[in-house]
C-alpha cells in the first residue's frame, strides 16, 4: 500500500515536473517532501492491513524461490555478559543443493575458533526438514519461541583469519547443544519499520518511473524479522571440560530473494544492554535504489519495539576507506526515545568470511562492547559489509562437506563458563 502511494504520487510530481527535472539528484526537494509527508499520513491504515495480512511462520524452511538468487537464512548471535564468551551461527539454503554458513565462537579461558572452511562460507545443504550444512544444525521447535542449534564437527584454533590461507590450521574437535528462548516480540522489518527512513532515503535519489519499480521490486521479494532472547546450553571442545553457557542475543529469519550484487556497502549494529534494551541499526547503499538508506528498531525493557525514525549514521564515517577502527558512536531516535550508543571493537575478534564463491563481497563480523547513553553496558556486534568486484575468487574453491571429528561423548564434568 505504502509503495502504491508512493508510486502514484510520483507519477504525479513527474508530470508536474517532467522526466528531466526530476530526476536530477536533490531536485525539487520541498516538493518532495511534501509528497513523502503524504505517504506518512496513509501509513497508519496500511500498517494495520500489512499487520492483518500476515502468516505464521513455518517450523521448516520455506520452498526456494525459482530464481538463482533466492534464500532461506537463518542467523544467531549470543554473548555472555559475564566473561568474552559468544556464539555465532547462520545457515542460509541457496539453490542447488548449497548453504552460506558461518560459524565462530570464543570460549572465555580457552580460545578463539572458526569452521574451517572459513572465510569460504559455502557449504552443502544436508537437509531439506531443517537448516544443516557444515556440521551445523539450527532447528525450529516452536513458533516464535524457541529453537535449537548443534554442532558437531572440527572447528579450527584461531585467531580467526582475515584472508584465504592454503594452511589447514590447528583443527579441534568440537561439540555444542544451545537451546534458544525468546525474551521479546518479533519485529517484522515490512509491518515494523517507521515510514520516516525510507521516504527519507528515497528522497535523496532522483526520482524516474523506473527508479519506483525498482524499489517496489526489492520490498517486494526480500523479507526479514528479528526477535532477541537466550541461548542455554554446553560446548565440549577436545582436552578441555565441558563450559556450560548462558547467553543472549539476536535471532534473525530473512528469506526471499537477495543479489548481494545490487549491495555495495553496508554497516550493521546489534547490541543488547543490561537493561533489557535491545537494538538493531544498519545503514546500507544499494545503488539502483537507495544509496543511504537507515532501518532498524528497538526493543525497550517493557517489552515495547519501535522503528526508528531518525539516526545520524553515516557510511561515509563508518570505515569508507576499509579501515575499521576501534570506537564508533551513533545516535538514534525510536518510539519517541534519543539513543546514543558508542561501541568499542574487540581487537581479537573480527573474523571474516568471504560472499559466495567468487569472492566479491567481504563480510567483518566485529564483536563489540557497548554503552548506552554513556550509562549503560551492552553486548554485541558490528558487521561491515564490501562488495569489492577487484577480489580474486578463493583458489580451486570447493563446496564444503561436513567437518567431521572424533566423538567427543567421554563424561567430562562441566564448568559455568565464568571467568576464573
Amino acid at each position: 500500500m505504502l509503495l502504491g502511494l508512493l508510486a502514484l504520487l510520483a507519477a504525479a510530481v513527474l508530470a508536474l515536473l517532467g522526466a528531466r527535472r526530476a530526476a536530477a539528484p536533490g531536485a525539487w526537494a520541498p516538493l518532495k517532501r511534501w509528497a513523502l509527508g503524504c505517504l506518512l499520513l496513509f501509513h497508519g491504515s496500511w500498517r494495520t492491513r500489512a499487520a492483518g495480512g500476515g502468516s505464521a511462520e513455518p517450523r521448516r524452511p520455506r520452498p526456494l524461490r525459482p530464481d538463482p538468487h533466492a534464500f532461506d537464512s537463518v542467523y544467531f548471535t549470543g554473548f555472555t555478559e559475564t566473561n568474552k564468551s559468544f556464539v555465532i551461527a547462520r545457515l542460509a539454503k541457496r539453490p542447488n543443493g548449497t548453504c552460506e554458513m558461518w560459524l565462530f565462537l570464543r570460549v572465555d579461558g580457552i580460545g578463539e575458533f572458526e569452521h574451517p572452511q572459513h572465510p569460504n562460507m559455502m557449504v552443502n545443504d544436508e537437509s531439506e526438514e531443517i537448516w544443516s550444512g557444515g556440521g551445523l544444525t539450527i532447528e525450529y521447535l516452536e513458533p516464535q519461541a524457541r529453537w535449537k542449534i548443534t554442532f558437531d564437527g572440527l572447528l579450527r584454533e584461531g585467531p580467526y583469519r582475515q584472508q584465504w590461507s592454503e594452511e589447514e590450521g590447528k583443527l579441534v574437535p568440537v561439540q555444542f547443544s544451545f537451546y534458544w528462548e525468546n525474551f521479546t516480540d518479533v519485529f517484522n522489518f515490512s509491518i515494523d519499520s517507521h515510514p520516516s527512513t525510507l521516504v527519507r532515503a528515497i528522497a535523496r535519489e532522483p526520482w524516474t518511473t523506473e527508479f519506483f519499480q525498482r524499489v517496489r521490486k526489492q520490498r517486494e521479494q526480500h523479507f526479514r524479522h528479528e526477535q532477541w532472547g537466550q541461548s542455554v546450553g554446553e560446548i565440549e571442545i577436545e582436552n578441555h571440560e565441558k563450559t556450560q553457557l548462558s547467553l543472549k542475543g539476536i535471532r534473525s529469519h530473512s528469506y526471499g530473494i537477495r543479489n548481494w550484487s545490487e549491495i555495495y556497502r553496508y554497516v550493521m549494529i546489534l547490541a543488547h544492554f543490561e537493561d533489557g534494551t535491545a537494538s538493531h541499526l544498519t545503514v546500507i547503499n544499494m545503488p539502483a535504489t537507495t544509496t543511504n538508506l537507515t532501518v532498524g528498531y528497538a526493543f525497550f525493557p517493557d517489552g515495547r519495539k519501535a522503528g526508528i525514525e531518525w539516526s545520524n549514521i553515516s557510511l561515509a564515517e563508518m570505515a569508507a576507506d576499509g579501515v575499521i577502527k576501534d570506537e564508533y558512536g551513533v545516535s538514534f531516535t525510536a518510539g519517541g526515545k534519543y539513543f546514543e550508543v558508542s561501541a568499542t571493537l574487540d581487537q581479537q575478534a573480527r573474523p571474516v568470511v568471504y560472499n559466495g564463491l567468487t569472492g566479491s563481497g567481504v563480510f567483518h563480523e566485529c564483536i563489540a562492547d557497548f554503552q548506552l547513553n554513556g550509562l549503560t553496558q551492552g553486548w554485541g556486534l558490528v558487521e561491515f559489509y564490501y562488495r569489492d568486484e577487484t577480489a580474486q575468487p578463493v583458489p580451486n574453491l570447493q563446496v564444503g562437506l561436513k567437518a567431521e571429528g572424533p566423538d567427543l561423548s567421554s563424561q567430562c564434568p562441566a564448568t559455568d563458563g565464568s571467568s576464573p
